[in-house]
């Protein structure tokens, strides 16, 4: 278990009954499946786990649970995000006497965090907190509302507090450069982003954190590995795939995740729930999903589709502008 972490780190989902309870047998099914279908490492309690969603027992029961399951067959971790310092070092400890080796931080949500001393302040007492325990640093602003900023996270990487940062804002240009400056001080980058995930793992990002690899492990793992070896044909070659499965089950209704879920329950995982007050998938997406997982089923190939290079932040910006003036 010394080895870094890398590869595919699949951010599993958490399966829940209508009271919003963690369902104990199912989740050990999906953990137990993304074991055997070769994931590198595994994520419980992200965005894709609801852990900031869960009831606090609810989320110390889904950390024990993880734990109890995955054992030592893979790299586990474990999302310690919350509304505040003291907060967030309440679930550190939890993490901590359970045994955990990794817990996964994002700056603090609800009152937005955007000063670099707030970050290293978060960061600092929680790396405190955690005592030998591994600190993964997350961007994504969509769910927190600040940035985490590059010199931030290399100031953390030079203090010694992280190795590892998640890197999920969409922006491959921060991506980019988080990669290339993070290596100056050790930092490596895990692109979250599946979009740019190809990108990323051919600008040198040492893993992905692929929602949809709940789905399909194996292929994200033909990814990383073609992007490690740094071939770009190979990486081209797959992304219409992903992408097609990322364009239907993520972005075809109102919550991806409800899609994500919905997917899961199609292959006997769960009943695709989301904790409340998130919708399920509409039936229309159902169909959708369905037919899609058909296909896959019945060996057919997956329709592709454009692979646009992802845009820059400026260029996002302006088409925007462009759009608000017709």
């Amino acid at each position: 278990m010394s080895q870094k972490l890398h590869g595919v780190i699949v951010p599993a989902i958490t399966p829940t009954d209508d009271k919003d309870n963690v369902d104990e047998p199912v989740f050990r099914r999906i953990l137990r499946r993304l074991v055997d279908g070769g994931a590198h490492a595994i994520f419980v309690g992200g965005s894709a786990g609801e852990g900031p969603l869960l009831a606090d027992a609810q989320w110390r029961r889904m950390v024990e649970i993880a734990f109890d399951e995955v054992g030592d067959d893979l790299p586990l971790l474990a999302g310690a995000m919350d509304m505040s310092t003291c907060r967030v070092c309440d679930k550190v400890g939890v993490l901590k006497n359970i045994g955990y080796r990794y817990f996964v931080l994002t700056p603090t949500f609800y009152i937005a965090t955007r000063a670099g001393t707030e970050h290293l302040r978060l960061f600092g007492q929680a790396k405190k907190a955690a005592g030998k325990m591994e600190m993964v640093a997350y961007n994504i602003p969509q769910c927190t509302g600040s940035v985490l900023a590059v010199d931030t996270v290399c100031e953390m990487t030079a203090r010694g507090w992280i190795r590892y940062c998640k890197e999920s804002s969409g922006d491959l240009k921060y991506l980019k450069t988080l990669i290339r400056r993070g290596k100056a001080v050790g930092l490596d980058v895990l692109a979250g982003d599946e979009f740019i995930m190809g990108h990323g793992l051919l600008a040198g990002a040492k893993g992905i954190v692929p929602v949809c690899a709940n789905y399909d492990p194996q292929r994200y793992v033909r990814l990383y590995e073609a992007g490690i070896r740094g071939d770009r044909k190979a990486v081209a070659a797959q992304m219409p795939d992903l992408l097609h499965i990322r364009e239907v089950f993520l972005l075809s209704g109102a919550s991806w995740l409800a899609g994500m879920k919905y997917a899961m329950s199609v292959l006997g995982y769960g009943s695709g729930k989301c904790v409340s007050p998130l919708e399920s998938a509409e039936i229309e997406r159902q169909a959708r999903i369905a037919a899609l997982i058909k296909t896959h089923q019945d060996g057919a190939a997956t329709p592709q589709i454009a692979v646009r290079r992802p845009a820059t932040t400026a260029a996002r910006k302006a088409t925007k502008t462009s759009k608000g003036r017709k």
